[in-house]
């Protein structure tokens, strides 16, 4: 269904506000998915789940805050409320950091490897409906499109920052 269409919008739209309303409904609908047959049956949110990946990932003794915010997808997290409401959940645990004593490293405790772990197969199966409408090459072309949108948004967003 055309983006105009589905928004029940009857004027023709700009190229470019037509691509970014096409962009946010797409991301609502792969979020939504995600939130019904993953997040939400734990009680997580995906920028929970977020951090448990990144965690799991990672080193052993683990990621200070600003490195696990660096590797987060939604970029604008709250990392430290994040950490907070996952450690109450003994899904993490904060460390003393040797290196640095005013930062305290977040590892990922055996709890939050065993949720993590039961969420990786519903993960997988989710990505791979997200995935299943395209061919392999219009897949690659896909990618690299976005790629190229978000370098392009990088750059921006780094001049706005600049300017401030």
């Amino acid at each position: 269904m055309h983006i105009r269409e589905e928004l029940q919008i009857n004027r023709p739209l700009d190229p470019g506000h037509e691509l970014a309303l096409a962009l946010l409904l797409t991301r609502e609908y792969v979020a939504r998915l995600f939130e019904q047959g993953l997040y939400e049956p734990e009680g997580l949110s995906d920028q929970q789940f977020n951090v448990l990946r990144i965690l799991k990932g990672g080193p052993k003794d683990g990621y200070l805050v600003k490195e696990i915010r660096c590797r987060m997808i939604y970029r604008f997290a709250d990392v430290p409320r994040l950490v907070n409401r996952l450690e109450e959940r003994g899904l993490v645990k904060r460390c003393e950091n040797p290196a640095d004593r005013r930062g305290s490293r977040v590892q990922i405790t055996p709890k939050g490897l065993a949720l993590e772990g039961r969420m990786h197969g519903r993960h997988d199966t989710l990505c791979q409906q997200v995935d299943r409408c395209l061919a392999a090459d219009e897949r690659d072309l896909l990618l690299s499109l976005l790629e190229r949108v978000r370098n392009d948004y990088r750059v921006q967003l780094e001049a706005l920052a600049k300017a401030d």
